[in-house]
């Protein structure tokens, strides 16, 4: 689950350095690292007092591949930034005064990319880690999950992880939200967690002996192969999955039911899953009206920056929110 602190004036610059530090502790992060941060993310949260609406910050912890970190989005519906290149440039502010600027903040952190639209809004990501991430196989991942308004636990969650055959992603929703929902969210990815090599059918199968003496979930689970190009899916319930490739976008098919609970049938379905293709997975906190046409280039940045664009413009806000992002790299 992401934390996510509002930022709309700016003593919330402060709480969001701290909850930042906060996350830094949490993971171990060296002071040195830890300290990075707390100044990336203060300039971060600083842009968004002078330049935005609806300014968030959102911080998860990052622990892939043994690497310790926070990765940093910061989420708003201000007017976008008119040339993204030249707020690149080192020492240049965004807001047109002294400051670190978005280049700096390039330098001190890792894997910097922004999307922006006019009168829509920039969605900035960033990490801070003590050792650069790697893209395993040219598949990427990322994604943001968010709390109802209100709530201290999220009943959304999700995953992404990669073994000897290949990339898997899961994404669950606990029936409702607050602790119940989360409690039966947490027992389905402790389950995928511990099965990393099972099958996504196989794996929806132990999720749902695991989640009788919960509320029940809802769970997409899709696996992607290392050396050839298709992928293979299982949903029980309304979490949504789209698989996008060259400008065509084909609905995964879930079946009915509530794992722990009710469930008629279990199946599987072959996809294709090119260089170039992206997944993507979302809870029903998510509506589900949204077409790429919207967002011009969007699918060629980061996971976790197309994730965090979709939950700002998409999320119901009465539900928790969920949307991750799986992506094979093009060639070059």
């Amino acid at each position: 689950m992401n934390r996510v602190i509002p930022v709309h004036e700016r003593s919330q610059v402060g709480e969001a350095r701290r909850e930042a530090v906060r996350l830094a502790q949490s993971v171990n992060l060296d002071a040195a690292s830890a300290d990075r941060l707390a100044l990336v993310v203060t300039e971060a949260a600083t842009n968004l007092v002078k330049h935005a609406r609806d300014g968030q910050i959102l911080l998860a912890p990052i622990a892939a591949l043994g690497v310790r970190g926070v990765e940093v989005v910061a989420v708003d519906r201000g007017p976008g930034i008119a040339n993204v290149a030249a707020s690149m440039r080192d020492g240049q502010s965004t807001a047109g005064s002294p400051g670190l600027g978005l280049g700096s903040i390039a330098r001190l952190a890792g894997e910097i990319d922004i999307y922006s639209q006019p009168d829509r809004g920039t969605v900035l990501r960033f990490e801070v880690c003590q050792q650069a991430l790697k893209v395993v196989d040219g598949i990427a991942a990322g994604g943001v999950s968010v709390a109802k308004a209100g709530e201290e636990v999220s009943g959304d969650a999700w995953s992404s992880s990669a073994n000897g055959f290949g990339h898997r992603l899961v994404v669950v929703d606990g029936l409702g939200h607050g602790p119940g929902a989360a409690a039966a969210a947490n027992a389905a990815l402790r389950i995928a967690a511990e099965q990393p090599t099972l099958a996504p059918e196989a794996l929806l199968s132990a999720m749902h002996g695991a989640l009788r003496s919960t509320r029940g979930a809802a769970a997409s689970v899709a696996s992607v192969s290392t050396g050839r190009a298709n992928g293979v899916y299982a949903g029980v319930g309304n979490v949504r999955a789209v698989v996008h490739e060259d400008n065509r976008a084909r609905q995964l098919v879930s079946h009915n039911g509530t794992l722990g609970h009710h469930v008629r049938k279990l199946q599987a379905f072959d996809f294709a899953f090119p260089a170039g293709a992206m997944l993507v997975m979302h809870s029903d906190g998510v509506a589900s009206h949204w077409t790429f046409d919207a967002y011009p280039g969007l699918p060629r940045h980061h996971p976790t920056v197309i994730a965090a664009v979709l939950y700002r413009d998409h999320a119901r806000g009465r539900d928790d929110a969920t949307v991750a992002v799986l992506r094979r790299r093009s060639p070059g």
